[in-house]
């Protein structure tokens, strides 16, 4: 209930188009009313001993009635649905927007905890439960109370004895309701679990299609699905039977109502105390304005229960906040020289076990920084803090003497400049993607920085060039093709602190080479931030940072470290000696060529 009042709130939001659908909803249920008591006039004058001399009259009255009240009911219920239908849809697209744009703000540590799948199933999934809550049942409510006040009243003032037995079964309604309510809202969570994993499966396996098909896994991923489907079939056949055992009982009882209606009201007609039409109007009014009333808010509540899950879940997003956030009195970054500090920095992703401990490190404006160790070694988690993608749990980082806690993230983050692995492409043209850099930039900024980029012969080569659409993470580009597009993009945004994350360690050499004149011209004059294993880059960087289990062991030049015999040295003789001397030898051939 604390979610559905929650959801009352976010709809209020609505109350112009409220106001509307009220009105609409009161004319609806007023021009509802009258028929059955036109049939109570009707019946006691056809059942007199003499007929009336009105009796034509009547009829003519009756009939204009009928087709007034039709016409009317026509017109106010196709511009009721027509209004419900703009709430449902509105509420869904700004609900969605508001959740989307919530999950921008989050921190990076949400994203890793979260299976993809399901978040996109909270924003399609979880938003369009809500539009058929309000397009279909909710909005009722309104209509059902009022037809039910007002038939409630019609009754008592036509005979209370009646009015008593036609009410004698809500009791039962009541103990129906309670009877399957829990089960169905058990029920529907576990559906909606089993069908949030099924979309977060998909996901991952559509994703990894290439994994999946190079190890001949294709069978046993169907046999997989197969199972998961079947789990969330029973699971939906359970919730079908739950909720349709609701349904048929409460007509069963509306049904038993009608017939000890009829029963006494009989009795009651034989013994002269009613009137033959006022047992019609009765007949008429318990059957479409009392019972079916209520039937359509037990059905409300069946849906509201079905919705509950759908509710938590997206309340729950909209709760959750983001680790890392502006202070109230963050300041602007201004245009920055590159410098950086980390100051005695500890970091951990889970309380008392730290991942960087105590690290303090200087970089000049301009100077390139290889960190090399293994993996788990803290590397990929320096960068992360500079980014503030986490903060720090104590010591500080600065740049440019300014401590980064103190300035707006979005201002950090656009001098800062990412070129990873792992390259993200849009499933847009080549010339979106490069212009995702900087969202101003001129057709000729996007083709200077992909040539500067060595990438502007591949795309223009292309039959529609730099408008030609990629497909879903650019399938249609080699992986250093897409590392080249990434290199573009970063050359647009410009920035003063660059970020490169293996950058070039999937790469074969001779596309190394096509790239890393690219790279130079990115990283001059910049400072660099480089985790690669490729000898090009680290060797010529102004400082090597060697880290294993989040402290710095030795940092130094390539030459220094080697001199020092200690773990980068032990690193190169093992990973990179064999290497380096393939490059000079080639190197040579060269010379003598």
């Amino acid at each position: 209930m604390r979610n559905f009042l929650r959801f009352l709130k976010e709809v209020k939001s609505y109350w112009r188009l409220l106001v509307v659908i009220s009105v609409l909803t009161l004319l609806t249920s007023a021009l509802s009313l009258p028929p059955p008591y036109l049939i109570k006039i009707l019946t006691d004058d056809f059942t007199q001993k003499h007929l009336s001399a009105n009796l034509p009259h009547i009829l003519i009255l009756i009939f204009a009635a009928y087709v007034l009240l039709a016409s009317s009911s026509a017109i106010t219920g196709y511009w009721l649905s027509y209004c419900i239908t703009l709430l449902g849809q509105h509420f869904k697209m700004d609900m969605r927007k508001k959740l989307y744009a919530h999950m921008q703000t989050l921190s990076l540590g949400f994203f890793e905890k979260s299976k993809t799948g399901k978040l996109m199933s909270n924003i399609t999934n979880d938003v369009a439960t809500l539009d058929q809550l309000i397009s279909g049942s909710f909005v009722n409510v309104l209509q059902d109370s009022v037809t039910l006040i007002a038939v409630i009243f019609i009754l008592f003032k036509l005979d209370w004895r009646l009015s008593i037995v036609a009410l004698s079964v809500y009791p039962i309604y009541i103990a129906n309701y309670l009877v399957f309510i829990k089960r169905i809202a058990t029920t529907s969570a576990s559906v909606r679990e089993q069908r949030e994993t099924i979309y977060g499966d998909l996901q991952e396996k559509l994703t990894a299609v290439q994994v999946v098909k190079s190890y001949a896994r294709e069978r046993y991923e169907v046999l997989q699905f197969t199972g998961e489907t079947r789990n969330l079939l029973g699971l939906n056949v359970r919730a079908t039977a739950l909720s349709t055992g609701l349904w048929t009982l409460a007509e069963f009882i509306g049904g038993l109502g009608t017939a000890i209606l009829i029963w006494y009201g009989g009795l009651q007609v034989m013994q002269g105390r009613i009137s033959a039409g006022s047992l019609m109007a009765f007949y008429g009014y318990i059957g479409g304005y009392l019972y079916q009333p209520t039937l359509r808010m037990i059905q409300l509540n069946d849906a509201i229960a079905r919705t509950n899950a759908a509710l938590w879940r997206i309340f729950l997003n909209l709760d959750t906040k983001p680790i890392v956030t502006d202070k109230l009195d963050a300041k602007p970054m201004p245009a920055i020289r590159g410098e950086v500090n980390y100051e005695d920095v500890w970091f951990e992703y889970q309380q008392d076990q730290p991942v960087i401990k105590g690290v303090s490190l200087h970089v000049e404006p301009g100077q390139m920084v290889a960190l090399v160790g293994a993996s788990g070694s803290g590397k990929t988690t320096m960068v992360n803090l500079l980014q503030r993608h986490y903060d720090v749990i104590k010591g500080r980082i600065t740049v440019d003497g300014l401590d980064i806690r103190d300035i707006k993230l979005a201002s950090l983050r656009t001098q800062v400049g990412v070129v990873i692995q792992e390259t993200m492409l849009f499933n847009t043209t080549i010339r979106e993607n490069l212009r995702y850099g900087r969202l101003t930039a001129t057709d000729e900024e996007i083709e200077e920085a992909a040539k500067v980029a060595n990438i502007a012969h591949v795309i223009e080569a292309l039959p529609k060039g730099y408008d030609t659409l990629l497909g879903e993470d650019g399938v249609k580009l080699s992986g250093g093709e897409k590392q080249r597009i990434a290199i573009a993009r970063a050359i647009l945004a410009d920035p003063r602190i660059l970020i490169m994350d293996e950058a070039t360690s999937s790469l074969d050499s001779e596309t190394e080479t096509l790239i890393q004149e690219a790279l130079d011209r990115l990283m001059a004059g910049r400072t660099s931030f480089v985790i690669a294993h490729r000898l090009s880059t680290i060797v010529k960087a102004d400082k090597i940072v060697v880290m294993e289990s989040g402290v710095i062991k030795e940092m130094g030049s390539h030459h220094e470290l080697l001199a020092e015999g200690g773990m980068y040295a032990s690193l190169y003789s093992q990973q990179f000696k064999v290497a380096l001397e393939a490059i000079a030898a080639q190197n040579e051939l060269a010379g003598e060529a």
